[in-house]
């Protein structure tokens, strides 16, 4: 083997060594950009501690790293690797809101894409917290505190064929909650019902340019598909089907 193929080999031997390296730094930052905005304590729906993130851990076990990301910002999956009982376990994770935390950051653990039946969601504060709210209800109250306000609903059925999402109807009250996680994902305020928005006392037979002078709306809303109205700490009203309905959720697209 002459002198020519030694460099050969030589360079690409430090090629490879460079793009490994390069690959574990990659994974190293992925891993520290992603468990950053996991920081602090998060709580299942009856107030109890499920998952504590301090620096490299969570739950006291070492983070491995976080692996196949999906989405960006605050709204994320994610595989974590953690050591427990000097073993790998897997914990993939779906979170929202949690690139700058808000009332609504949730974290769902070892749920599922399109499945709501599978997984369990948690929150960074013991009991939900809401901005606006609809009869006392808000955004992620849990189904147990709904029914103890208003009983069991008139209709209660899977929402957009996806398992483990279900549509709560009123009928007499015109309101609609679409539940998930158990909990309160979706608030819909009908016209022919008695119930408003408790700040401001606004239901679908007020005016959109009230809305927007009172809630601080940039363009006064309007029926149809033109996105979503921020009303703060995260949560958001839509007006595709106004003057029938009136939404408030956490998307905001």
């Amino acid at each position: 083997m002459n002198k020519n193929c030694f460099e050969i080999i030589y360079l690409i031997a430090v090629f490879t060594f460079l793009c490994i390296t390069s690959a574990f730094a990659n994974i190293d930052t992925q891993t520290a950009s992603i468990v950053s905005k996991l920081q602090g304590q998060w709580y299942d729906e009856n107030g109890n501690l499920a998952l504590d993130f301090e620096g490299n851990t969570v739950n006291g076990c070492p983070i491995v790293g976080a692996y196949h990301p999906a989405g960006g910002s605050g709204d994320f999956s994610c595989t974590l690797r953690i050591i427990e009982n000097e073993s790998y376990k897997d914990l993939f994770l779906v979170c929202s809101h949690v690139g700058k935390p808000d009332y609504h950051s949730h974290i769902i653990l070892n749920g599922a894409y399109g499945d709501a039946s599978k997984g369990a969601m948690f929150l960074k504060t013991k009991t939900a917290q809401y901005y606006e709210t609809v009869g006392g209800i808000g955004i992620d109250m849990p189904a147990n505190e709904v029914l103890a306000k208003y009983g069991k609903p008139d209709i209660n059925r899977i929402w957009r064929g996806i398992p483990g999402e279900y549509l709560w109807k009123y009928n007499r009250m015109g309101l609609e909650l679409v539940m998930r996680h158990n909990r309160v994902e979706r608030i819909r305020i009908l016209k022919d019902g008695d119930r408003h928005f408790d700040r401001t006392g606004f239901n679908c037979a007020n005016a959109p340019y009230e809305f927007q002078e009172v809630y601080g709306f940039k363009n006064v809303p309007r029926a149809g598909k033109f996105g979503a109205f921020w009303v703060g700490h995260g949560e958001y009203m839509w007006f595709d089907e106004y003057p029938d309905c009136i939404e408030l959720s956490t998307y905001y697209n």
